[in-house]
């Protein structure tokens, strides 16, 4: 609700008002897209075509690749150890906590050149005990001068958290079967 209200002042006011270029503006929209997309869906582990699909016009071809081939390579672990072993990857990869963010919002987003945007997102798991990290998007410009997310650098500081990046963990598993 807080994020949703403050990307709309965001919105709303001049550009220069919130700090961000044009580029930023657009590149915190289409991250917000693709969070909104993923707490709403709620997957665990490498997500099945049909999520895949609404995920394919706010990520970039090089990670719906990735995701693709992942899946795959999943498919392939289960068939080759007759469903006896749990997949390579379980719980929300799309942040660093495995149960997953409830909540969200994008604190600032940075230009790392013409075709790198990193947007800093706040994540919040509401529990009986809510826990709070940050994870950093990065996203690169498409043909169609839109930003698309590209990868998610995990930021949770807890011993179990994933290190490292979400295509470095996809890339992982496509090596492994491979």
């Amino acid at each position: 609700m807080i994020r949703k209200a403050v990307l709309a002042l965001c919105i709303a006011a001049p550009l220069a008002a919130c700090g961000e270029t044009e580029q930023e503006a657009d590149a915190t929209r289409a991250a917000a897209t693709f969070y909104d997309i993923v707490l709403s869906e709620r997957t665990s582990g490498v997500p099945e075509a049909e999520m895949r699909a609404k995920l394919r016009p706010v990520i970039s071809p090089d990670l719906d690749s990735l995701l693709a081939q992942a899946a795959e390579a999943e498919r392939r672990h289960t068939e080759r150890v007759n469903n006896e072993e749990p997949p390579y990857l379980q719980g929300d990869i799309f942040s660093s906590l495995f149960e997953g963010a409830t909540g969200y919002e994008i604190s600032g987003c940075d230009e790392k050149g013409d075709n790198l945007v990193e947007c800093d997102v706040q994540l919040v798991h509401d529990a009986e005990e809510p826990l709070q990290w940050k994870d950093t998007v990065r996203l690169v410009p498409s043909d169609a001068k839109t930003w698309l997310v590209d990868d998610i650098a995990y930021g949770g500081g807890w011993d179990f958290a994933p290190k490292g990046t979400l295509k470095e963990m996809l890339s992982a598993v496509i090596e492994a079967e491979g």
